[in-house]
């Protein structure tokens, strides 16, 4: 049994690949590294390096390492652990860079203004790497990093998101479970009924995420690219967001205890399980303790606008950089390209790295290696469409932080609106502006 098994995962994995490689425009498969090749291949360790995460021994071996060894037997990677906020910069100074950045693409400007990103470009021509077989948004989110049409990085998996629920406390309360294509409005007015004080304890029916989840959701600038103004007054989204988390906190006996803190969810749901409904991130191995201890809980697909049917939210995605100092280009990109194929792309997407390729095929393979999520309703991660690209400019971290102190003033504190959102706006131009002048 266990060979008729295996001949039949791996028929499966073939016809899998052929399906993916079939329809590609070069006839070179979604991600295939093609191009020249060289009969004297010398052996090369590439230094590959986590900015903005922590990956494990095993999991670097089992989704990075070990896929690229298999495929270039010549080539080493090596991982560098990210040890703290100041590594990078010290590596900048010292001129140690490594041969491959993994790092979330809104870091981008960051790496820019540093000069450190090669253009891609030249190499996903040489080895005939398929851009095509990208998922459309969030190659579009990736190419807006280039003014002039460069390519500083290749995405290698997308965040997903859902609604988890505590079905504990939907059964204690006698609500009806969420289900899948839900709206804000459907999801606010469940909430009211789980909104509970009892005695000495507190039931919150709806906590937020941070606030950029909805904003990528409207797709929603932070300034205008060409003038670098700053936009929350400008575009009707935001308004919207705003009363979308006042109407939240409203619902009484929703509010927080502690006053000013917006985005406590995760842990209120986690840990305190006193929350019976939390859109957010994936929060992966986070949820195994339910299980441990028998309580109930499931994910349906993330909230949606009501005019925005299955718009999900936009692209959260990491991607993988080569710095210009790399002596190891061609090899680095060989290595990249392996990882954005659709075997290699299909079995981290079994592990819990969604893939980033444009395939239901391997959507549909999110989580089959986890334990914690088995029996769980798993469609709901890619339930929605991802959001179209807000247009992102290098003062976006600046305007981001303004714009959550005006959203927790609005709140929190005693100003409407309108005075709320033209503050934050002359706040962002001027910090903008004097960040200009430098």
């Amino acid at each position: 049994m266990y060979f008729a098994r295996t001949v039949f995962a791996l028929c499966s994995a073939v016809l899998l690949l052929l399906a993916e490689t079939g329809c590609s425009g070069t006839g070179k498969g979604a991600n295939a590294p093609s191009g020249p090749t060289s009969e004297a291949v010398k052996p090369v360790t590439l230094t590959m390096y986590f900015k903005c995460f922590a990956v494990s021994d095993d999991d670097f071996a089992r989704d990075f390492a070990g896929p690229v060894a298999k495929k270039y037997p010549h080539i080493t990677l090596q991982k560098l652990d990210c040890t703290d906020a100041n590594q990078f910069n010290q590596m900048i100074v010292a001129k140690e860079l490594p041969d491959i950045i993994d790092d979330g693409i809104t870091n981008m400007p960051i790496l820019l203004d540093m000069d450190v990103p090669t253009d891609l470009n030249e190499l996903v021509r040489k080895y005939e790497f398929n851009l095509g077989g990208i998922t459309p948004q969030i190659l579009q989110f990736f190419k807006q990093f280039g003014r002039s049409g460069e390519l500083y990085s290749l995405p290698r998996t997308q965040n997903v998101f859902a609604t988890y629920y505590n079905k504990d406390l939907f059964d204690k309360f006698g609500a009806a479970y969420p289900v899948d294509g839900m709206t804000w409005e459907q999801y606010i007015e469940l909430a009211k009924k789980l909104t509970v004080v009892e005695k000495e304890s507190r039931y919150y029916g709806l906590q937020m995420g941070y606030f950029n989840r909805v904003q990528t959701q409207l797709s929603l600038p932070f300034a205008d690219p060409a003038t670098g103004k700053a936009q929350i007054q400008q575009q009707p989204g935001w308004r919207s967001m705003f009363s979308l988390f006042q109407t939240v906190f409203n619902i009484p006996n929703n509010r927080p205890p502690t006053a000013g803190v917006l985005y406590q969810g995760s842990n209120r749901f986690t840990k305190d399980r006193n929350v019976a409904i939390f859109p957010d991130i994936f929060i992966g191995q986070a949820m195994e303790p339910f299980n441990k201890e028998g309580i109930g809980w499931d994910i349906a697909s993330f909230p949606v606008f009501a005019d925005k049917p299955k718009t999900g939210i936009g692209v959260f995605a990491n991607g993988f950089v080569i710095p210009k100092t790399s002596k190891h280009k061609e090899e680095a990109f060989q290595a990249i390209a392996h990882l954005l194929s659709p075997e290699v792309q299909a079995e981290s997407t079994r592990n819990g790295n969604m893939t980033v390729l444009d395939s239901k095929d391997i959507k549909q393979r999110f989580l089959e290696n986890s334990p914690v999520y088995r029996g769980k309703n798993i469609p709901a991660f890619y339930y929605n469409n991802v959001a179209e690209p807000y247009a992102t400019t290098k003062y976006d971290l600046i305007a981001s932080n303004l714009y959550t102190d005006a959203l927790r003033q609005f709140i929190f504190g005693t100003k409407d609106l309108n005075t709320v959102l033209r503050e934050a706006e002359e706040a962002a131009d001027r910090a903008i502006a004097a960040e200009r002048a430098k």
